[in-house]
């Protein structure tokens, strides 16, 4: 379940785990190559760390270029806009992407299923030396040289934050994602069949997503928070994710997810 200050690293330009992983929801002690919705409270920090300069908090808080990326990607991601979202991407990479437009539709439905609001607080946040590198499944044509952490409040008085991986080209910042190589679009073939076929399980125990359930599956999608959806159904029906995952998609209205 989706806690007060965990925080879900968005991981959607590592190609290779978002490519055949199921999304987990509730993951422990998550590091960023691990999957693209792993999910874990921020560490304290430890004792006798060294006050921050005004000029690291200058820079955890981000130049004004990409606070207003980050605003584009809340609003396109919260209005669940794909042509906004892509203007957000780097073009070298929407060039390589080509005709695989369904692998980079695949990638944005699953950010449209983050827990965001309006209300938000920015930090920005280097990149980790050993992750997002290009292999088999993936080039990066714009590499990735920061990540956004996106913090939004619950209801719970908790925030959650959403991590998204940025970079520049041509002076200007984006939203970094992978370009599937052959292999990559072969995996990813793969998994659309997996998902087909999960979709006819779902659908066969939609039948007893009965009343109180499904009021309370349709609340938890409606506040955005499908994480918490996913655990109901399949702590409810004792089903696997995956199929949670379809059960919720179907209630959702999203098919092609």
């Amino acid at each position: 379940m989706l806690k007060a200050s965990g925080t879900i690293f968005a991981m959607l330009a590592l190609a290779a785990a978002a490519a055949l992983a199921t999304p987990a929801a509730a993951q422990q002690s998550a590091a960023p190559q691990q999957s693209p919705w792993a999910m874990h409270a921020p560490a304290a920090a430890p004792h006798g760390t060294a006050t921050r300069s005004a000029q690291d908090v200058a820079a955890e808080k981000g130049t004004p270029q990409q606070r207003e990326l980050a605003r584009k990607m809340v609003y396109a991601m919260y209005a669940k806009d794909f042509a906004a979202l892509k203007q957000l991407i780097a073009p070298s990479t929407m060039k390589c992407i080509g005709q695989n437009q369904n692998f980079l539709d695949d990638r944005i439905r699953k950010q449209f299923a983050l827990p965001i609001s309006k209300n938000y607080q920015v930090t920005v946040t280097e990149k980790p030396a050993n992750v997002m590198l290009p292999d088999k499944f993936a080039t990066y044509p714009m590499p990735a040289t920061h990540y956004l952490g996106i913090a939004f409040g619950t209801e719970d008085s908790g925030t959650i934050t959403v991590n998204e991986w940025i970079g520049q080209e041509n002076g200007h910042w984006y939203e970094a994602q992978p370009c599937p190589t052959e292999l990559g679009m072969q995996r990813f073939a793969k998994l659309q069949r997996m998902r087909a076929q999960g979709r006819e399980r779902a659908k066969e125990y939609m039948a007893r997503v009965q009343e109180p359930l499904k009021s309370q599956l349709l609340a938890l999608i409606a506040k955005r928070d499908n994480a918490d959806a996913w655990t109901l159904c399949v702590k409810s029906l004792h089903v696997d994710f995956q199929t949670a995952h379809e059960i919720v998609a179907i209630l959702a209205g999203d098919e092609a997810d």
